[in-house]
């Protein structure tokens, strides 16, 4: 049994959950609480990632991997404003619809995240 690194390029909010809380169980509850919201928020879904069993939990709209060895190179221009305007709305909506109280999710934004499996 091996170890995957990667890392995540994403454009979305950090959600703070318990430490003793499975970010990937908490993630499946969130995904089906979205279902109900998808009309609000269609582009957002969930990450979970970070140092080997001690993830962390995210909503997130665009997301890209980027693995071990390689690397992504993303310009300002890569999505038009309206693009990212329209994603900080979604994340809002989804945030409100799944109830997280602002002082546990950060605000959007681009996120760099590694990843251990």
């Amino acid at each position: 049994m091996g170890f995957h690194h990667s890392t995540y390029f994403a454009y979305g909010v950090h959600v703070e959950i318990p430490e003793d809380e499975y970010a990937p169980a908490r993630a499946e509850r969130i995904n089906e609480q979205l279902l109900a919201a998808a009309e609000r928020c269609p582009d957002v879904g969930t990450l979970t990632a970070g140092a080997y069993d001690a993830d962390r939990l995210f909503l997130a709209t665009h997301c890209d991997e980027v693995k071990l060895g390689y690397f992504a190179h993303v310009t300002p221009e890569a999505f038009p404003p309206e693009q990212v305007a329209n994603w900080t709305h979604q994340l809002a909506q989804a945030v409100h619809a799944l109830g997280i109280p602002p002082e546990q999710h950060s605000a959007p934004g681009w996120i760099c995240v590694p990843d251990m499996a």
